[in-house]
């Protein structure tokens, strides 16, 4: 089968879509300059996954077998892992819902190569673009906004909620759901990780997933500890295979609809990540890192209209906090 290559119209925003996004920005940044009281922490957060529950490091090794492994510079490159929780705020780990952000960093000589930002849900649920911006504003103005304003938020919440519904109900994501439901209680590095979106892989489109290697069966059924330093201490070395799903008809694996499974394409092993080293989450330069994939080299940017408006959110986000911080 032929692999469906790039095309810039897949990135392309309405106008309507752009008026919301520069409005978004502006509800991102009145967010993260009152996170410090929402969280009630002398420190400006991120918009979203503002709970880091560990940055970890080790390294990325590309498989020879991988045919397109003259996209990246070097066989073996640096990896920097940052693994969270998706709320806006900062929560504990007992009292929220297990959805977790795995944000990958691969560099070599501190250069970076790409930025992979991976969640334990494969599917995104909102299609139309407007209608996630609009939810995205409410929610962000819920949290910042004074009190007098949070029923209207609320209810703007709600109200959005209610229009996306739809796309939830079709047989591909209701079973993504109960697969959640059923590993509800799974050690959080034992979940594979999935792309929002979609990314290039040189001119072809893919999806990717990160798949753990060996985890203990203990800790596939058991939500023992979230204490990700307990595992590496006691196992040495957390591994995991990078893997890619090529897009060949728009039909079964289409770039701008991410409430389905792609169809009729096979996972490609790309490579594995070894992690061996716990780092100081409360590191302040590690938290003021970003992981934006549209900083990644060419060959491995993001595609797709969901992906627009992260790059967007990313730096309005990084830029607010870390001139908070530094003040």
């Amino acid at each position: 089968m032929t692999k469906r290559k790039y095309r810039a119209d897949l990135d392309l925003l309405t106008a309507k879509e752009l008026k919301l996004l520069n409005e978004a920005c502006k509800a991102i940044e009145k967010f993260v300059k009152k996170s410090p009281e929402i969280n009630k922490q002398n420190l400006a957060t991120r918009d979203a996954h503002a709970t880091s529950y560990a940055f970890v490091k080790g390294r990325f090794q590309l498989y020879n077998s991988f045919e397109e492994k003259e996209i990246f510079p070097a066989k073996n490159l640096d990896c920097l892992i940052r693994i969270s929780n998706a709320h806006m705020k900062i929560v504990r780990p007992n009292r929220t819902v297990p959805a977790y952000g795995f944000s990958v960093k691969l560099s070599e000589k501190d250069t970076t190569i790409a930025n992979f930002p991976l969640v334990n849900f494969p599917l995104f649920p909102i299609v139309d673009v407007s209608r996630f911006l609009q939810l995205f504003i409410s929610i962000n103005n819920y949290f910042s906004e004074a009190a007098f304003r949070k029923f209207w938020n609320l209810f703007k919440i709600l109200q959005n909620f209610l229009y996306i519904i739809p796309d939830t109900l079709n047989v591909s994501f209701q079973s993504q759901v109960i697969r959640f439901l059923r590993q509800w209680r799974n050690f959080i590095l034992s979940f594979d990780y999935h792309s929002i979106g979609v990314y290039r892989m040189g001119d072809n489109l893919i999806k990717l997933r990160l798949v753990p290697i060996h985890i203990p069966k203990k800790y596939q059924d058991n939500k023992i500890d979230l204490s990700i330093e307990s595992y590496l201490r006691e196992h040495k070395i957390y591994e995991a295979e990078l893997q890619a799903q090529y897009c060949y008809d728009e039909k079964y694996q289409p770039v701008n609809f991410l409430n389905k499974m792609w169809k009729k394409s096979e996972y490609v092993p790309v490579g594995k990540i070894i992690i061996t080293e716990f780092l100081n989450k409360n590191d302040l330069a590690l938290e003021a890192l970003s992981f934006n994939p549209f900083d990644n080299i060419a060959a491995l940017q993001p595609v797709g209209k969901l992906q627009r408006l992260r790059d967007a959110a990313y730096k309005t986000s990084l830029e607010t906090r870390n001139k908070i911080n530094k003040s």
